[in-house]
């Protein structure tokens, strides 16, 4: 029995299809369902727990649907269990898979027996916004403002819930995991943090920059720069509380446009609220992670957050981090979850004291607290896709 699912639609059929809009995935992890949401934003979207048998058992009852996104992953023989998807799905509904196979020939197999597409697992949001959005909605991913680093805002929705401590250690697992040049660009310049956190003074550097793009060129670096490791590099200030400061959007752009041509990542930990000078950080950032702890005050201002970065750079790219989520005395998971309209796309536990007498040394905190570095794992491959396929591999070996 041949497998066809992804058959062109005929004109007749048209009408039927855009009123069958839903796009229905099944997938077995948080962080699958959070690249598709994320990378689907905007479509009519349905994600179940599940996987390719799940979808079989939904399709028996309901077909009213115009593409489906199942995971295969763990699956024995996924051509069987496509056969029996086959016998329940309409032809014209675009069938998409996530599995753990990275063969190309498995890749080509799919393909030739009329699958949409095929993501190997873990996968990401770009991954989806690249691959998945074109062929589902028929746009195409934002485009890139140029091939500068990858840059990673961390705005924290209240004071102590450890945006710094984040920042500090997303930006030293990222340069650990990709073997990358990472920045970590600290905009509190009064009572700042991230230079307490790891043991070092900062100069003027960064406040001239900032007030006066004119003054700032590429020795900048080599002037304000401080050396984490060989890898990583904190650029920060360390202004009085009186100082009056006069960042413009200019100087902000300048000085993340010039560590964009050094690094392939930079971190930035970005003060709140933010003045209209730092829109730029958000509108270049691939990731905004929105870090809140289990109490109420952090729950009415991520969603103030969230909002704020749609407005300014678009929905697709703002994460919500949930921080010390087991915390003894936080509100509880459900309340969390009906406050934010979802589950936290990303969760933290409360790691012990270890965190915070990582920070009174002024050591990293992956140093001190091994589970920190197991958390934040999915973190970083999110934003890396490391553990994923890299988007256009399959293209390069095929040849297209």
């Amino acid at each position: 029995m041949s497998v066809n699912m992804a058959v062109m639609e005929s004109p007749e059929e048209t009408t039927s299809v855009v009123a069958r809009n839903r796009i229905v995935c099944f997938v077995n992890d948080e962080l699958s369902a959070v690249a598709l949401r994320r990378g689907l934003e905007g479509s009519n979207l349905l994600i179940r727990r599940g996987n390719i048998r799940h979808a079989t058992r939904m399709l028996e009852t309901d077909t009213d649907l115009f593409a489906l996104v199942t995971d295969i992953s763990g699956v024995d023989d996924p051509f069987a269990e496509l056969e029996r998807l086959a016998s329940v799905c309409p032809p014209d509904v675009k069938v998409c898979l996530i599995g753990e196979n990275r063969e190309i020939n498995f890749y080509r197999e799919l393909m030739e027996i009329g699958l949409t597409e095929y993501l190997p697992a873990p996968i990401t949001r770009d991954m989806v916004l690249d691959q998945l959005r074109p062929k589902l909605l028929g746009d195409v991913a934002p485009a890139q403002n140029d091939r500068g680093g990858h840059v990673v805002s961390i705005c924290g929705a209240q004071g102590g819930a450890g945006a710094t401590s984040i920042a500090i250690n997303l930006a030293l697992q990222l340069a650990e995991t990709t073997k990358a040049k990472v920045a970590l660009l600290d905009l509190h310049l009064q009572g700042g943090e991230t230079a307490v956190m790891l043991g070092v003074r900062p100069g003027p550097g960064l406040r001239i920059a900032l007030e006066n793009p004119m003054r700032a060129d590429t020795l900048f670096l080599e002037r304000a720069a401080i050396e984490v490791n060989d890898r990583v590099v904190l650029i920060s200030g360390d202004e009085d509380l009186d100082a009056k400061l006069d960042f413009t959007e200019a100087g902000v752009r300048h000085v993340l446009g010039l560590l964009r041509q050094r690094f392939n990542y930079v971190v930035v930990d970005v003060p709140v609220p933010f003045p209209a000078s730092i829109y730029p950080v958000i509108q270049m950032s691939r990731h905004v992670l929105v870090l809140l702890e289990a109490e109420v005050t952090g729950l009415r201002n991520a969603h103030a957050l969230r909002n704020a970065v749609t407005n300014i750079a678009g929905k697709d790219r703002v994460f919500t981090l949930l921080n010390r989520a087991d915390r003894a005395g936080g509100l509880p998971r459900a309340t969390i979850v009906k406050a934010l309209g979802a589950e936290p796309d990303m969760v933290i536990p409360d790691l012990g004291k270890g965190m915070t007498q990582a920070v009174n040394l002024g050591i990293p905190a992956l140093k001190h607290v091994s589970a920190l570095r197991r958390h934040l794992a999915p973190i970083v491959r999110e934003i890396t896709g490391v553990g994923a396929m890299r988007k256009g591999l399959w293209r390069r070996w095929l040849g297209l």
